[in-house]
């Protein structure tokens, strides 16, 4: 735990040594609040007229405001996120110090944790700053802070996901600007599945007159797919967990998919040991 802390300690120090840190830290702090002011003022005038927004009622604060904003904050991960990630092992690697991490008597565990942690502490510095705009809702607005909390949770958990990935795309590349590149489009991969599963029609048309067995098998395919796109999209389990609705299966997706991306870098760490 030492070593992890050592490195993770040096990682952090390093974003504020260069102006990565806090380009990162006043973007964020720029757009959340534009987003935040724009939703929050939208949402002020929906609560008097609704009826001149064609709703039926009063919307609902968690679903209409709070979801959409904290899904948004964790969204703005795809932007910013690679900025996070992208020099963790990519400069090491382009600067030719990997191989001096590898050899020096530290555990692959230490350099990638150490590494990871450090991007997590970045992602906290911008969730207090989302804290700040969740404390003026909770000023002015009659909320229960347990759904501020979920919704803070959700954030953690989507930008935790995020830089898991993009540490993973920076253990494969040499160049920061690749890795960024590449973490940006993988990103972006995930954020369009939930949209496309979102658009596509719930039933696959076929022809009638095809056979029955074709049919079924293409439909059953089909079925498979959208279910996929829609459980794999990196946004959808945050809404509702965004609302104050705890479901396990949503904070497994990303625990999971943390997971899966810190073991992948463990082996790109190991297939770099190999042809070393």
């Amino acid at each position: 735990m030492r070593s992890i802390w050592i490195i993770s300690k040096r990682e952090f120090k390093s974003y504020f040594s260069t102006p990565v840190g806090y380009v990162v830290l006043g973007t964020f702090a720029l757009i959340s609040g534009l987003g935040f002011s724009y939703s929050f003022i939208y949402y002020s005038f929906t609560t008097e007229t609704p009826a001149m927004y064609d709703l039926p009622a009063v919307p609902n604060l968690e679903e209409f405001f709070l979801s959409e904003y904290m899904v948004y904050c964790g969204l703005m991960m795809m932007f910013i996120g690679p900025l996070i990630t992208m020099r963790l092992l990519a400069e090491e690697r382009n600067q030719g110090t990997i191989e001096m991490l590898l050899t020096h008597p530290l555990r692959d565990r230490d350099i990638i944790f150490g590494k990871y942690f450090a991007s997590l502490g970045m992602l906290l510095l911008m969730m207090l700053t989302a804290g700040v705009n969740l404390g003026v809702v909770y000023y002015f607005v009659d909320v229960e802070v347990a759904v501020l909390l979920f919704g803070l949770l959700a954030f953690f958990l989507m930008g935790a996901a995020f830089l898991s990935m993009g540490l993973f795309v920076s253990s494969m590349c040499q160049s920061q600007i690749t890795a960024a590149t590449i973490t940006f489009a993988v990103y972006f991969v995930f954020f369009m599945l939930g949209y496309l599963a979102g658009d596509a029609p719930e039933t696959l048309p076929l022809p009638p007159d095809w056979p029955a067995q074709v049919q079924s098998l293409l439909t059953s395919g089909y079925d498979v797919s959208l279910s996929m796109m829609k459980n794999v999209s990196i946004d959808a389990h945050a809404r509702q967990m965004a609302q104050g609705i705890f479901q396990p299966a949503d904070v497994a997706y990303y625990l999971l998919f943390i997971v899966f991306f810190i073991f992948l870098t463990f082996r790109s760490l190991e297939m770099r040991k190999w042809r070393s």
